[in-house]
């Protein structure tokens, strides 16, 4: 397998600039791999960025930044959302905070930005379900679009502290469902990945009060967790939390990359020990493969977490994963980023 990092270096939007740097964001691939969609985050820790600055499109074919201006309708600001794509052009935002506790102004919203048109004609528009079944307010959850369905596990729920429930959500019925809990401790930061080419949902590691590097699989057919998938696959992977992850059938992978593996006492406000490091899955079993360390050169990624990135694969089989920004330093010095890099996988 080789593993390929390119540093990408946007141009500024004309007027606007740059997208500020940021962590606790959401990044999505849209239009088949050529657009980028970064929303959210906090520039200064626990403040969610303004809306006037919070969301971005990058062309990728010509390489230049544009900032969103959908401010009509647009969501509440926010920090550590979870987002997810449907049918290459939707992208849904879901949950996250405006306040510094996991308690203080969580929201269980649900929002989608249609993508599909030409630049500059981006709408949100706010999905109210049809049901009274609604997934409790929460952040540092995650979320997958797996069909017509939205997957969401965990988080820091307003009421109920961590979580480790998994609700889905219909995209065309317009209706939440809860799928129960898994045989896990409630976390915070924790991986969802798909796997064997979507039919089963993967939770990996988190932070739930430690950082943890236990899992469990999710059978989506049979609507019922997996006790025994992911039981004993996972051993020898360096616990973390608040990660990328991102799966690629064409290539038979998931991976896992950097994340926080040492957590610091001042929380956002500070910065604690991170990881750059690829872990690599099985994509069938989710069964840990092995763990690349960084490169010695300056074509990696440095360490970070509460970064964002999104995954895409083409028809011509190639793979990439796209990586967005993020929290790094040290606690005398913690620094969020705005650097943008590409990841090629090929076996």
């Amino acid at each position: 397998m080789n593993l390929t990092w390119t540093k990408l270096e946007p141009i500024p939007d004309p007027i606007h600039g740059l997208p500020c740097a940021r962590s606790s964001h959401g990044l999505s691939v849209v239009n088949n791999g050529r657009c980028l969609i970064l929303y959210g985050g906090e520039h200064v820790a626990r403040t969610p960025i303004e809306s006037a600055s919070s969301c971005w499109a990058l062309d990728v074919d010509t390489n230049v930044w544009r900032l969103i201006n959908a401010t009509t309708n647009s969501p509440p600001i926010r920090i550590a959302h979870a987002q997810a794509v449907h049918n290459d052009q939707n992208v849904y935002v879901f949950g996250g905070r405006a306040g510094i506790t996991m308690e203080e102004k969580a929201m269980n919203d649900l929002w989608k930005l249609d993508a599909s048109g030409e630049p500059g004609t981006e709408k949100w528009t706010q999905i109210f379900p049809q049901t009274d079944i609604i997934p409790e307010a929460r952040s540092f959850h995650r979320m997958l679009c797996i069909g017509d369905s939205l997957f969401v596990f965990g988080g820091c729920g307003q009421v109920s502290g961590r979580l480790n429930d998994l609700y889905r959500f219909d995209l065309n019925a317009m209706t939440w469902h809860l799928l129960g809990n898994a045989a896990l401790r409630g976390r915070g930061g924790p991986n969802l990945l798909s796997l064997g080419s979507g039919n089963n949902l993967a939770v990996v590691a988190g932070f739930a009060g430690e950082e943890t590097c236990d899992g469990q699989a999710f059978d989506i057919s049979k609507s019922m967790w997996n006790k025994e998938m992911l039981s004993t696959g996972l051993q020898g992977m360096r616990p973390r939390s608040v990660s990328v992850a991102a799966s690629f059938p064409n290539t038979g992978i998931a991976l896992i990359f950097g994340g926080e593996v040492d957590p610091s006492d001042r929380g956002h406000e500070g910065a604690g020990g991170f990881e750059n490091d690829i872990v690599i899955l099985d994509e069938k079993t989710g069964a840990l493969k092995e763990t690349i360390l960084s490169a010695n050169s300056g074509n990696w990624p440095g360490p970070r977490g509460w970064s964002a990135g999104d995954a895409h694969e083409d028809s011509n089989g190639g793979s990439q994963l796209f990586l967005f920004g993020g929290l790094s330093g040290d606690d005398e010095n913690p620094t969020r980023l705005n650097d943008l890099w590409r990841l090629e996988i090929a076996c």
